[in-house]
């Protein structure tokens, strides 16, 4: 519920409860860079106070839609000479960084923000179809727009913001994530479904185990019989 309304207290409680330096590792496992996430080691990370670049952003959301492991970003794929000859090929970097199991947890988590949450628009308002998960994501005074969301074959993201920091919207109704950035996700996912040439359908689902009960305790498997609250407490 927390992750699907942006309940940022359940967040930051979280951080608490876990220590800020274990989720900077974290943090630095699905790609995100900034040597500011150091020197925030607090509570305070869960409201988003580092820079973080929309491609780090959309790499690390690949976990979840990739059984758990990262896709780093891949600019060059291959180089050819003038005659069509191939000289090199490339292929992105991949790091399993949460089991697979977790990736099944956020992606239940993160469709849940979609059908109905702050990203309940991209379906309502939009009229997007399909197994979509996402999140939206706004920063102190409105200054950042955020939507990252994925598909069962496709991540990406947007971000709508200014350099400097005093740009930003005065109301949230206007500046939220949700306003800003999901409706340039919503046009582009739509103009990529339209491409019969791109391959990708809103008909595709995610490859989850039909048994599989996101709400199972995994605490005696992980942390032993005494469970997570009792380990950090």
């Amino acid at each position: 519920w927390a992750l699907q309304h942006s309940n940022n207290w359940i967040s930051a409680s979280l951080i608490t409860t876990l220590g800020p330096q274990q989720v900077v590792g974290i943090l630095h496992d699905f790609g995100l860079n900034n040597p500011d996430i150091d020197r925030n080691a607090t509570p305070v990370l869960s409201l988003g106070p580092c820079e973080v670049s929309v491609g780090e952003m959309v790499s690390a959301y690949t976990a979840f839609a990739n059984g758990g492991v990262r896709c780093a970003p891949l600019f060059v794929t291959k180089i050819e000479d003038s005659h069509g000859n191939v000289i090199a090929k490339f292929q992105p970097l991949m790091t399993e960084v949460i089991s697979e199991d977790n990736s099944y947890r956020m992606i239940d988590m993160m469709r849940a923000v979609i059908d109905g949450g702050t990203g309940s628009r991209l379906k309502g308002a939009y009229g997007m179809k399909g197994d979509i998960c996402g999140k939206t994501g706004t920063t102190n005074s409105n200054s950042d727009g955020w939507f990252i969301a994925f598909t069962p074959e496709l991540v990406s993201g947007a971000w709508v913001g200014g350099e400097d920091r005093d740009i930003h919207f005065d109301s949230m109704s206007m500046g939220q994530g949700a306003t800003m950035a999901l409706p340039i996700w919503a046009i582009f996912m739509k103009k990529v479904y339209a491409d019969p040439t791109l391959g990708f359908s809103p008909m595709e689902k995610f490859d989850i185990p039909a048994d599989y009960n996101p709400c199972a305790s995994q605490t005696e498997d992980e942390f032993g019989e005494e469970g997570i609250d009792e380990v950090f407490e």
